[in-house]
């Protein structure tokens, strides 16, 4: 025969019910919720970015990317494009889907480029867009 099921029969054994509930486990309950908390805040404002990097070329102030064919397809007008600590956009593509690099104002030199394809913030995985 099982153990019998213990019965409430007034409101004061209730309150000694809840003394059995030891810190450790309130600790251990409040240490995941602010972990939950930090992770939904994290997911909410950070941003995850797909990129694409390469080297630029600049010539008489006019910049050269250097994209791969493949990578070609990547690519749309409003992009964000980084050369150095500075910050451009794709304005336009050719008929080749060849950027048109908005004006950087650079020396003639080789520098790596990083183009942003696309921004995501990890929360839009579970809510969707």
């Amino acid at each position: 025969m099982g153990k019998q099921p213990t019965t409430i029969s007034n409101p004061e054994e209730l309150n000694k019910r809840l003394q059995y509930s030891s810190p450790i486990t309130w600790a251990v309950l409040g240490s995941v919720l602010l972990l939950l908390g930090g992770l939904f805040a994290w997911a909410s404002l950070a941003k995850v970015k797909a990129k694409l990097t390469g080297m630029a070329t600049v010539v008489d102030h006019v910049v050269r990317l250097d994209i791969k064919k493949n990578d070609l397809s990547k690519l749309s007008v409003g992009q964000k494009v980084y050369i150095l600590d500075l910050e451009g956009s794709i304005p336009s593509l050719d008929e080749d889907n060849q950027p048109t690099i908005s004006a950087f104002d650079l020396e003639d030199n080789t520098y790596p480029y990083t183009i942003v394809l696309k921004e995501v913030r990890p929360i839009q995985f579970l809510v969707g867009e």
